[in-house]
């Protein structure tokens, strides 16, 4: 499935959920915000939110500081 991951052209092998695509990327259990199609996807929602085709994905870590 063709998807566009912050910015640019992705191709992801097992679509099936935001949360499979996380793992996939190697991003599982890691703090991240992620946006799909201009919409904050909260985490406990992100297995059962489903991707499709031409989808825009942004993800931002989260980093602390002060």
């Amino acid at each position: 499935m063709n998807l566009i991951v912050n910015g640019e052209a992705y191709v992801a092998k097992q679509p099936e959920s935001v949360t499979a695509l996380l793992e996939e990327m190697g991003i599982g259990g890691r703090p991240v915000v992620v946006v799909l199609n201009e919409e904050v996807i909260p985490a406990s929602s992100r297995s059962a939110r489903g991707l499709r085709e031409g989808d825009r994905v942004e993800m931002f870590r989260l980093v602390g500081g002060g």
